[in-house]
């Protein structure tokens, strides 16, 4: 979310007091959607989607941050669950960084 937001100053617990920011609807919109298919994936429904893209979403970008999101709590509940240390990156690594392409959709791309 820093990057995506530009705002490098975004603390940990921005993931779950992200409520609490002056955000745009299309940021709020994804946000409350991971929210609810994390907490409670089997009450996702049209009217999530219908929300999604009210706010701009459309049925590529929807898709694409359903997966990616399910694939961050598939590997965070295995991490979980198998007693894992969380991960931890060494201070010199180079990250690859989320970076919206010209079109809003978002790849990977070195620094």
């Amino acid at each position: 979310m820093r990057r995506l937001t530009q705002n490098e100053h975004l603390s940990a617990e921005f993931a779950t007091e992200w409520p609490l920011y002056d955000l745009d609807a299309k940021t709020r919109a994804l946000l409350s959607y991971a929210t609810k298919l994390t907490d409670n994936p089997a009450l996702i429904d049209d009217a999530d989607i219908a929300a999604l893209k009210a706010a701009g979403w459309d049925d590529r970008g929807i898709w694409q941050a359903t997966a990616q999101i399910s694939f961050f709590n598939f590997t965070g509940r295995m991490e979980g669950a198998s007693g894992l240390p969380p991960d931890e990156v060494p201070a010199q690594s180079r990250l690859q960084e989320a970076r919206p392409d010209k079109h809003g959709f978002v790849g990977l791309s070195r620094r």
